[in-house]
């Protein structure tokens, strides 16, 4: 399944939208950063890392700390996995450049590339919908694992749902997770 992920990832130009948001021009804003003298092939894999933790059955970047499988290194064109200092390092840059908003607006596009293959081929306008995440507080007669935000003692019991909406704004499709699940997570089974 991670290897069909991919091919999908190459085949639908993921890697290329991503890599053409990294441009040098924004890399270069701090030339005292590791990402102004990294080569082509090493963003890559850094991107890749990052988008197949989940395929690799990690949740977040701190599991790197105890990841000892190969697949992430099969998947990312190493013979080892990048652990979890060289990752965050690598995302600490790309805040530090401000890369937030070209990798957002190039992550948009592709998604709109995909689903607008049909609507081309029938001239008509391209279809917008847009994904958004909320928690919400369960109130319940029994207790309710706590998740993060319950640890927290923001909200006691809570789970997380992720939303598609259509243009106007109509939700199509919810999905129900833990209280503790970040967006990006529900994110790629969404769509």
């Amino acid at each position: 399944g991670s290897l069909l992920l991919l091919a999908a990832a190459h085949q639908t130009g993921l890697l290329t939208s991503l890599e053409t948001a990294l441009s040098p021009n924004l890399l270069t804003v701090d030339p005292a950063l590791r990402l102004a003298c990294s080569q082509h092939a090493t963003l890559r894999r850094q991107v890749l890392t990052l988008l197949f933790l989940e395929a690799v059955g990690l949740r977040r970047t701190w599991d790197l700390r105890g990841y000892t499988g190969d697949a992430l290194a099969l998947l990312t064109g190493r013979r080892l996995a990048y652990g979890y200092r060289h990752t965050e390092r690598f995302l600490a840059e790309l805040a530090k450049v401000e890369a937030n908003e070209a990798l957002t607006e190039a992550l948009a596009n592709w998604t709109a590339t995909l689903w607008s293959t049909c609507a081309r081929v029938l001239d008509k306008p391209v279809p917008v919908f847009y994904i958004d995440g909320h928690r919400k507080a369960v109130y319940a007669d029994h207790l309710i694992p706590r998740g993060l935000v319950g640890r927290l003692e923001k909200v006691l019991g809570c789970r997380a749902l992720v939303v598609l909406h259509d243009h106007q704004g109509h939700p199509l499709l919810v999905t129900t997770h833990r209280g503790d699940q970040h967006l990006t997570i529900g994110l790629p089974a969404m769509i």
